[in-house]
């Protein structure tokens, strides 16, 4: 007894009172099958119902949404119309090998159509729900899962972006795919390798920008093996671990140098440079802009990033676009509590909480991150979101019972520091109060904010000495239930909202201009791929920011039409050929967008030699 009271005085935690545990497999194990259908079928409808509607304007604060879906497939297009991966400049399938490889089968299928550019990516998002209920339930049993699954099903953002024919979605399944089998892997170390697999595949079939999860799933295994280091057993285990996922990372690499690097170097290393390296926004020039940079994400890109009066213009001209607002409740909740579900015995949110760190960091690199590239940041929030509610449900836990130290409190702070940010911007109240005069001062008074509040946070749970539970079973089925109507109805009032004023302009502006323009007609210009996507006639990329078929694309490619956003490529084409817009004449005015989309015939070729 002595001993045990000594304990107690040297500041251990006295157990915690716990609720009656609730578990629903041995409750109704049938339900788990039937409520999983039901979440992927809700799902689908959400992704699958009327394709062919354009995407909501307030998707994005910029266009691509309607445009980057055919630069993504472009030589899908070219090979399935033309039969050659490469017919000009421009060859995305060096960056986007296999959905360009799929969206060909799709084509030669299918044929070539706004449905049929949508179905990969439409399809990834839909398998996403079941890969996320894998992972989840294989540590934290079928509700985590479940609640998991039906967050990414119902979530705006993702079924939104789902619709579009882009890679993210793509992108996600394998990251999901990746932590599934690295799960498993450390217990049967030879699934380990199919989780090297889709790692090395997210970042260089997919897309290149996948390539944080490596480091990532390094900094996991470091986790794991200082844990493991006292036994002898676990280390040799888990070093046969890195080995199986280093032989599946490695059969990927060979197979791209082989069918992507090899063939295509030359390409490759131009498209990767003009893309990471050269951003067309720039890059943050110190610290500063480095962290304004990174902690915006879910918001709108920054400029420059170290001029203020520039972000609060930023912000006012474009706040309706951010992302994490849309999934609000989901986001605020998943933040608080994912690292502290990191640090419990769970690999699989070790590798959603390395996920989320290195993703938004590989973010806050460049000035220009817009929501379709964020996306991805919003599933480790959905899996700490259902793994509180999880916690919630089955053993009444409002207030974690948590060993009390100024360290954890300071990481903390840290942790809650770019949520803080993200409030203090988004609610615009708050700058009526106080203004901050420089990126200096604005990140300090965050900093401040989210010091105290984690000193609040530490001196209530001194105070507590314990966790708070609820012990009534319906109780808290009610306020599980509760949280998620609000995420329901936040994400539906959304699709809603959108769905029932939709617009089908592009598919009709596609349409009129098939119709319109001769057979023999090339159009050229950033958006001719995007509004030509159900023609056979000829769409050539050309843009200036990306260098891609700038040199002379008239004498080369034969162009007869340019179509223009505002002036963004009358302008090129004027400082390409001096005088040939003037000689040009208005052939199609698109009015959807602002500025509205103007086709051009172009005088003959034979008159643009100066």
């Amino acid at each position: 007894m002595a001993r045990k009271s000594r304990k107690t005085r040297t500041g251990s935690l006295p157990p915690a009172r716990t609720g009656k545990q609730f578990n629903l497999e041995h409750k109704a194990r049938w339900l788990v099958p039937v409520l999983l259908a039901l979440i992927v079928l809700i799902g689908l409808g959400l992704r699958a119902s009327d394709l062919r509607a354009d995407p909501p304007p307030y998707l994005s604060w910029s266009f691509a949404p309607y445009s980057d879906e055919a630069h993504n497939a472009y030589t899908a297009r070219n090979l399935a119309l033309y039969g050659a991966l490469k017919v000009d400049d421009y060859v995305p399938f060096v960056v986007y090998p296999l959905v360009n490889v799929l969206l060909a089968l799709v084509f030669k299928l299918f044929g070539v159509g706004f449905v049929q550019l949508k179905l990969v990516s439409l399809l990834a998002g839909v398998l996403a729900i079941l890969v996320m209920y894998l992972l989840v339930k294989e540590e934290s049993g079928p509700v985590a899962g479940l609640l998991a699954a039906f967050g990414i099903a119902v979530c705006y953002p993702l079924v939104m972006y789902s619709r579009l024919g882009l890679v993210e979605s793509v992108q996600i399944l394998f990251l999901l795919a990746t932590g599934l089998f690295f799960v498993r892997g450390l217990k049967r170390p030879r699934q380990m390798a199919i989780s090297g697999l889709f790692a090395a595949g997210a970042a260089l079939f997919v897309k290149v920008s996948g390539v944080f999860v490596l480091p990532a799933v390094a900094l996991v295994f470091l986790w794991q093996f200082i844990e493991a280091r006292l036994h002898k057993e676990s280390c040799r285990q888990l070093g046969r671990a890195v080995g199986w996922w280093c032989f599946g990372a490695g059969v990927v690499f060979v197979l791209w140098l082989l069918v992507v690097f090899f063939p295509h170097r030359a390409d490759y290393i131009k498209y990767v440079v003009r893309h990471s390296f050269e951003s067309p926004t720039g890059h943050p020039r110190n610290i500063v802009g480095y962290l304004l940079n990174t902690f915006s994400v879910g918001g709108p890109y920054q400029v420059g990033a170290t001029s203020l009066k520039v972000f609060f213009d930023t912000l006012k001209n474009r706040i309706g676009f951010w992302l994490f607002p849309k999934a609000l409740f989901v986001v605020l909740l998943g933040f608080v509590f994912l690292p502290g579900f990191a640090r419990k015995r769970l690999a699989g949110m070790r590798y959603l909480f390395a996920w989320f760190v290195i993703g938004a960091l590989m973010l806050g690199y460049m000035n220009y991150h817009p929501p379709r590239y964020e996306i991805m940041l919003l599933i480790p929030l959905i899996g700490a979101f259902a793994l509180m509610l999880t916690r919630l449900l089955e053993s009444g836990t409002l207030v974690p019972q948590v060993k009390r130290s100024f360290l954890k409190s300071g990481f903390y702070c840290l942790w809650l520091w770019p949520v803080v940010l993200h409030l203090a911007t988004y609610t615009s109240g708050f700058w009526g109060l106080v203004r901050p005069t420089s990126g200096e001062s604005l990140l300090a008074l965050t900093f401040g904010i989210s010091l105290g509040l984690a000193g609040l946070g530490h001196f209530v749970l001194r105070l507590l000495k314990r966790g708070i539970d609820l012990r009534s079973i319906p109780a808290r089925a009610v306020l599980v239930i509760v949280v998620l109507v609000l995420v329901l109805r936040l994400d539906l009032v959304q699709y809603f909202g959108w769905f029932n004023n939709r617009r089908y302009d592009i598919v009709s502006c596609s349409r009129k201009l098939d119709a319109d323009l001769p057979d023999d007609a090339v159009l050229a210009g950033s958006w001719a791929p995007a509004l030509l996507v159900e023609s056979r006639k000829r769409a050539l990329f050309v843009s200036e920011q990306w260098s891609v078929n700038v040199f002379d694309p008239v004498g080369r490619y034969g162009v007869t039409h340019l179509i223009s956003l505002g002036d963004g490529d009358v302008k090129l084409f004027e400082r390409m050929y001096p005088g040939l817009m003037q000689r040009a004449t208005e052939f199609l005015n698109c009015r959807f967008p602002e500025p509205p989309l103007v086709v051009y015939t172009l005088p003959q070729p034979t008159q643009n030699k100066e």
